[in-house]
């Protein structure tokens, strides 16, 4: 397990030292939704973060387990002494020269058989470690709603784009029938002013629009773990469908108590915490262990075989509160995260009841938005056809023009917003998950 987790920590460290290189092998065809998620696991820095925190807790479980097996020591000493040596003898103190070269060696096993808290302790290291999985599959979970929100956002700024376009465009068509009614003789030139106009405030709409779009994108790259100099293209998406069944409150609940990784976390964490509070309370009076050891001396005075079996008490007369302050400790920790627990579950029904609920209200937005642009479409026709007829004003153009514009506004943002509240629905209920392995180039 130590291998693993060293070789673990330098993949890590390889993803930090060469994501310059490895940023050219970046796709350069349109990015689908997929294609970001999947970028999303490999460049994200906040996954390298809980991953890293995997790591440790699993490095806490082998040094816990550790405790179950023999040690092994080797012991060497080699040196030179000198000075003198005195010894009493019946004529009275004889000093003697002594120097020479010291060596000695051994081998050392040791192994504890069985001691107090050493059970209690694996138990709680083995529930952090669950619980740091789970916080994994938690940030997984939150940065692939991320960028999946961010990636409609994006979607949505781009098909502004085509609205701003299109406005512009009729705006300008609308100021070339004007000028053409009036060299004619047919329009009043005072509409030639209104029609410039709005012209000119479709274009500025249109700069805002693309303005917009490449934020969008900047934001997508840097949620994604991206260079800022990726030259990001996104996909043609599909129809937003609407068939998907929204699931009933408390069955949505349900799902999401039992699926959501920050549920996992936080009933291994109680349990983890138990654990600890268990040691505390059986360590509060003493330790207690059985241990026994072999010494083999390989070299110099101690050369030879030894072994010993040894039951070690240890009982606590007075140590100014120490021992009972680590229980108050462990307590007061296992009711922390308990209240914890019940914030979480609290926050996961309230975000499944709104996630519930906005995908209801988008369904109902795109319905809406739609009707509204069929309508600005025919109120638009109809505007036209009575300017060019000599029977209208070009007020009434100019209005419907501007009416048309919010509906499809209106309507990118309602198929936008359906579409980041399913996955918005999917999070809540535990579902959401990035997608495995690389992106194609």
């Amino acid at each position: 397990m130590r291998l693993r987790v060293l070789g673990a920590a330098w993949a890590a460290l390889a993803l930090i030292v060469l994501g310059t290189a490895w940023a050219a092998e970046l796709p350069e065809r349109p990015l689908t939704l997929e294609d970001c998620l999947v970028l999303a696991r490999e460049y994200s820095p906040s996954l390298a973060i809980a991953q890293q925190r995997v790591y440790v807790s699993g490095a806490g479980v082998q040094r816990a387990v550790s405790q179950y097996f023999p040690t092994a020591t080797l012991l060497a000493n080699y040196g030179r002494n000198g000075g003198a040596s005195f010894v009493r003898a019946s004529a009275g103190t004889v000093s003697v020269a002594v120097s020479g070269t010291r060596h000695e060696s051994e081998v050392l096993l040791s192994q504890t058989l069985w001691a107090l808290g050493r059970r209690e302790s694996l138990l709680s290291a083995r529930h952090s470690l669950r619980a740091s999985h789970a916080d994994a599959q938690t940030a997984e979970q939150s940065v692939a709603l991320t960028v999946a929100q961010l990636y409609y956002q994006a979607l949505a700024a781009e098909a502004l784009v085509k609205v701003s376009e299109a406005t512009l465009a009729a705006s300008r068509d609308h100021e070339k029938l004007v000028r053409a009614r009036v060299s004619v003789g047919e329009g009043a030139p005072v509409d030639i002013a209104p029609a410039e106009a709005d012209a000119a405030n479709a274009e500025f709409s249109l700069l805002q629009s693309e303005n917009s779009s490449a934020l969008a994108k900047a934001r997508l790259k840097n949620g994604i773990g991206l260079r800022a100099t990726y030259d990001l293209h996104l996909a043609a998406p599909s129809p937003p469908s609407r068939s998907e069944a929204v699931p009933a409150l408390a069955e949505a609940v349900r799902a999401a108590l039992q699926k959501r990784p920050e549920m996992v976390s936080a009933r291994n964490s109680i349990d983890a915490a138990r654990q600890q509070l268990h040691a505390a309370q059986i360590q509060r009076n003493g330790t207690l262990a059985l241990t026994s050891q072999y010494d083999r001396g390989i070299a110099g005075p101690q050369k030879g075989a030894s072994w010993s079996a040894v039951v070690s008490l240890s009982g606590f007369l007075f140590d100014a509160g120490a021992r009972e302050a680590d229980v108050v400790i462990a307590r007061a920790d296992l009711a922390t995260l308990q209240a914890q627990e019940q914030q979480t579950v609290n926050q996961v029904g309230m975000e499944v009841e709104t996630a519930r609920l906005s995908l209801d209200t988008a369904r109902k937005s795109m319905e809406t938005a739609e009707k509204a642009v069929t309508s600005a479409q025919a109120q638009l026709s109809a505007a036209e056809g009575k300017y060019q007829r000599g029977v209208g004003i070009f007020v009434e153009v100019l209005d419907a023009q501007r009416t048309l514009a919010q509906a499809r506004t209106n309507q990118v943002q309602a198929q936008y917003d359906y579409q980041t509240a399913l996955v918005a629905l999917q999070r809540a209920v535990g579902q959401l998950a990035l997608p495995p392995g690389q992106a194609q180039p």
